[in-house]
């Protein structure tokens, strides 16, 4: 639902796992997955993956982009400890949608 609303495609969200299987992924879509994926499950950026962020991203970017990952975490992280149940609504959105396989 989150991804359709900023207008991501059906496409799009399965490929999240494989972004370099997307061809309407730029590279900076690419980039911001894979250092989404390494600060989630790794929690530690390589000198080398910052480089690439800092060539890509102003400072005030870079600082909005990790705590949009790092809250993103956190929900997720809450959700999953209590098994929160998906309201009616939002399950008849995203009922029939592709599934995020990141993390499965």
């Amino acid at each position: 639902m989150l991804g359709r609303s900023v207008g991501l495609t059906d496409q799009e969200m399965a490929s999240m796992a494989d972004p370099e299987s997307c061809a309407s992924f730029s590279d900076t879509d690419k980039l911001v997955l894979r250092y989404s994926e390494i600060l989630t499950r790794e929690n530690k950026v390589s000198e080398a993956l910052y480089a690439e962020l800092e060539k890509a991203f102003p400072r005030a970017e870079l600082v909005e982009l990790a705590m949009t990952i790092g809250l993103a975490a956190m929900v997720n992280r809450v959700h999953s400890t209590f098994a929160t149940d998906v309201d009616g609504s939002t399950l008849e959105s995203v009922a029939d949608g592709p599934v995020c396989p990141i993390g499965r």
